[in-house]
């Protein structure tokens, strides 16, 4: 009886402990296809990305826009507030990206709806800025080296906030090579262009390739400029726990580079939802 009782005693323990350890994935938007073929220019100026948001979409068939994710406590939802922020929809902040690559370097860009730019403390990430970490493995495991870097415009959205946080001996990433960040208040977005070298990120043979998978969070932080809503106030984006409340290799989504391009009809169609969102340049 002792024996049964024992083993009753570790299966429940082994029990717990999976449960503990299991992960919350996106049942529609864990995995993102990354197309290729795409010429990007680092300036902030999305036009070339046209297409690339209704052609890459969850399962669900909804586009990276306003992504869930699971905050504190299991709660998920598009947004989390934090330190007494407050959010107010979509058009209060909203985050929607997209994810370009070449044999050199992968290219993200966002686009932030944000009714209110602030950014009055001096870090990159506290305020209005983003924050992205990679896990190049693809694993997606506890315990993975992170890539973090983050980004943002100052109070006056004019000058770029650039901090590269963790690039485990690399240089880190490089303003106008690699980084635009533009504000269209008339709009109420921010839009933002990333390059990420694969050497920068330490890929075998410094070059991608067609199949390769890694781990991306993005959170792009919201602060407005009403009575104690300066600084991070809360969030948007994709998997963003892998980024706040501790630097989680575990919670980031899964990018896939694909060797597919974008429709010639798909990029000829200047109605299509990220040519709303663009910037008029």
């Amino acid at each position: 009886m002792k024996n049964y009782v024992l083993t009753a005693i570790a299966l429940l323990v082994l029990l717990a402990s999976t449960i503990a350890d299991a992960q919350w994935r996106s049942k529609t938007h864990d995995e993102y296809k990354a197309l290729t073929g795409i010429d990007v220019k680092i300036d902030g100026d999305l036009g070339e990305w046209d297409g690339v948001l209704d052609t890459v979409k969850g399962t669900n068939g909804k586009p990276f826009c306003g992504v869930e994710f699971e905050g504190v406590g299991g709660k998920v939802g598009a947004f989390e507030e934090h330190a007494g922020g407050k959010w107010n929809g979509a058009k209060d902040h909203e985050t929607c990206f997209m994810i370009v690559w070449n044999a050199e370097a992968v290219y993200i860009a966002l686009s932030v709806t944000d009714d209110e730019h602030e950014h009055a403390a001096g870090q990159a990430w506290n305020g209005d800025g983003a924050q992205l970490a990679f896990e190049m493995s693809g694993k997606r495991d506890a315990g993975q080296q992170l890539f973090l870097y983050n980004a943002g415009l100052d109070d006056k959205a004019k000058d770029i906030l650039l901090g590269n946080e963790r690039t485990n001996g690399s240089p880190g990433i490089v303003i106008g090579d690699d980084l635009a960040i533009v504000r269209n208040e008339g709009e109420k977005k921010t839009y933002y262009e990333f390059r990420f070298p694969a050497k920068e990120l330490q890929v075998k043979g410094d070059k991608f390739s067609n199949g390769f998978e890694f781990g991306l969070g993005i959170c792009v932080n919201d602060g407005d400029k009403a009575a104690g809503q300066n600084g991070q106030k809360g969030w948007s984006g994709w998997y963003t726990h892998s980024v706040v409340h501790g630097k989680n290799s575990e919670k980031t989504g899964l990018v896939v580079l694909t060797n597919e391009t974008l429709a010639v009809e798909a990029a000829n169609k200047l109605t299509t939802t990220w040519g709303k969102l663009k910037s008029a340049q």
